[in-house]
């Protein structure tokens, strides 16, 4: 009887405890449901908002370049792209497989997209191949129900016309690597190069956004809230896109560069660097490969040789020489004898005329660009000063273009020589620098500033972007008027008069002379043996021994217009191959713009 109600009180008392451990997770289950539905609600909610609704974001349309005329040389065109759920990553090889059964999906294509799903961003997108035809976008659609994560999206993808021949003074765009950006906008494009660059922050605008919603299988089911994105502002640059392909067209198959400019307002009407390069190739992002190829060329299509490339200025240089001892009272009536060489010490100096050109005076000896007239010039010429002089022409100073990565050149001092040397300045130096040769080095655009200056007297500072509501008041140069229109003159001879060394390259019209100077910029110093043996023409030469071709003049020459300057590297003479170009892009030019 007492072994009944022992039992009977050990199952009551289990029957407690049971009760009670369901009471205390019943409490549990209550309260959990309590924080997740009413204390968490709109934390969750969120996530599973999140869960089913995507952001896309939407990059801003890039504002349009166009030239003087209003030509467009730099625009935007919808590029079709094939993108997949981020979130559905893991099924991209399943998933390529599939589409490869429809659409051709290259090797570029697969290392893009690589790239693609390595790189860190906020959009809920990865591109799979861009650039679809009409055709592949049609046979997508057809078989996009197999395609559930896959969505076709439009972007708008940089395009540039006569890409060829505006490659180094437009740029191109490519993805941005600074790290700010990279984080927030790691597939924006953004200026790298030219004008595309330095005026990046007027034409890239603002981004936007785009909600997207999706159900529980990663289906992309509707669009939803959106942010318009904000498009960049439209520029307009001094170029002229008709002489700009003409002059192309003319060096294309050269090395070297070219630079035209108003002499008035300074804004460059072209600008021609060759050899060039496809700018539509980075639109998309240039194959490793390729570029390679460009880092590597020796002929540098990558470099804008107009503002980047440096060269010795050759004869050119005797202008700024000329003006130099003119301000300093030198006497007109005076002359020396070229007998085609002149010594100093144990060396002689030659004068590219082997027999010498006689007496002549200043006019002559630019005219006829006699070396030794200015080798006796040199003798009393301290290069200090005349480096202060040629700095008012731009030489050795950067010219202050609204373009990156612009070149100063070089105009020696005897401080130059100190540090860069470590040696005190010799005379046979002021020897070589009178003619251009030696230390000096000048860039095409900084040749075609020196002929602008003096054609107008004026201190011109050349620009790309036109702004009609500026215009251009430029100082006066601190140069004796008689001077000025002494060397203009002399320019005049030397393409307009019998014996000068562009002559033959005189412009034919009625309407217009042109005035200007040739220049030889010397590659390599020819020794003794040499000169003893017999110089070698040019063209007998190795191609990289030959020396450049130069010229830099103006038009017209009672009007002056157009300052042009052209250096054509390993062409020899720049009577026989830069002097005949300038003729016939001068002559182009000025029929274009006065019609």
């Amino acid at each position: 009887m007492n072994r009944d109600i022992e039992e009977h009180k050990g199952f009551q008392k289990r029957i407690f405890i049971l009760g009670l451990g369901k009471a205390v997770l019943s409490s549990l289950i209550i309260g959990k449901l309590y924080y997740l539905q009413i204390l968490n609600k709109s934390k969750f909610g969120k996530l599973s908002e999140d869960n089913r609704t995507k952001i896309k974001i939407l990059h801003p349309e890039r504002g349009i370049i166009f030239d003087k005329n209003n030509k467009r040389i730099a625009e935007n065109r919808i590029d079709y792209q094939l993108s997949l759920l981020k979130e559905k990553k893991n099924l991209v090889t399943k998933e390529i497989i599939k589409l490869q059964k429809i659409l051709n999906i290259t090797e570029d294509d697969f290392f893009q997209l690589n790239k693609n799903l390595k790189r860190k961003t906020f959009d809920d997108f990865i591109t799979i191949k861009k650039n679809l035809t009409w055709e592949e976008l049609e046979t997508f659609e057809y078989f996009s129900h197999q395609f559930p994560f896959m969505s076709i999206t439009k972007e708008k993808v940089r395009s540039y016309e006569n890409n060829y021949a505006f490659s180094h003074v437009i740029g191109y765009v490519g993805y941005d690597s600074s790290v700010k950006r990279k984080k927030n906008l790691p597939d924006l494009k953004i200026g790298k190069t030219g004008i595309e660059k330095i005026y990046d922050s007027v034409l890239v605008g603002k981004e936007g956004w785009q909600k997207i919603e999706s159900n529980s299988s990663g289906t992309i089911v509707r669009k939803l809230d959106n942010l318009k994105s904000t498009s960049g502002e439209n520029l307009q640059t001094y170029l002229n896109s008709d002489i700009q392909e003409y002059n192309y067209d003319l060096i294309k198959k050269m090395n070297g560069s070219m630079v035209l400019i108003d002499c008035y307002t300074g804004g460059v009407i072209s600008m021609i660097s060759s050899p060039s390069f496809d700018i539509n190739e980075f639109s998309y992002g240039i194959k490793n490969d390729n570029w390679k190829v460009y880092q590597s060329d020796p002929h540098k299509p990558l470099l804008n040789k107009s503002i980047s490339g440096l060269y010795a200025p050759g004869s050119t240089f005797k202008l700024i020489v000329a003006l130099f001892v003119l301000q300093n009272n030198f006497n007109l009536t005076q002359k020396y004898f070229c007998s085609g060489s002149t010594e100093l010490g144990n060396h002689k100096f030659h004068c590219w005329k082997r027999k010498g050109h006689g007496y002549v005076d200043l006019r002559q000896a630019i005219k006829e660009s006699c070396d030794c007239f200015f080798y006796n010039l040199a003798k009393d010429i301290n290069i200090d000063e005349l480096a202060k002089m040629a700095k008012k022409f731009s030489m050795g100073n950067k010219t202050k273009i609204d373009l990156p990565n612009e070149s100063s050149g070089l105009m020696p001092t005897v401080q130059w020589k100190k540090k860069n040397k470590n040696d005190s300045w010799h005379l046979g130096e002021t020897y070589n620098a009178v003619i251009g040769q030696g230390f000096t080095l000048s860039t095409p655009l900084q040749l075609a500033i020196m002929t602008a200056r003096i054609a107008c007297g004026k201190i011109i500072y050349p620009k790309i972007k036109y702004d009609p509501n500026t215009q251009p008041n430029f100082s006066d140069l601190d140069i004796d008027k008689n001077s000025l229109d002494f060397v203009r003159d002399s320019m005049f001879g030397v393409v307009n008069e019998y014996k000068g060394t562009a002559f033959s390259s005189r412009l034919k019209s009625k309407k217009y002379k042109m005035a200007g100077k040739t220049g030889t910029s010397q590659v390599r110093r020819i020794s003794l043996a040499e000169r003893e043996e017999g110089v070698l023409e040019n063209k007998e030469l190795p191609y990289k021994l030959r020396d450049h071709s130069i010229f830099s003049g103006f038009a017209p020459f009672k009007d002056p217009q157009l300052a042009i300057a052209i250096i054509l590297e390993h062409e020899g003479s720049g009577s026989k191959v830069a002097a005949p170009m300038a003729r016939d892009i001068l002559d182009n030019s000025l029929k274009i713009l006065n019609t």
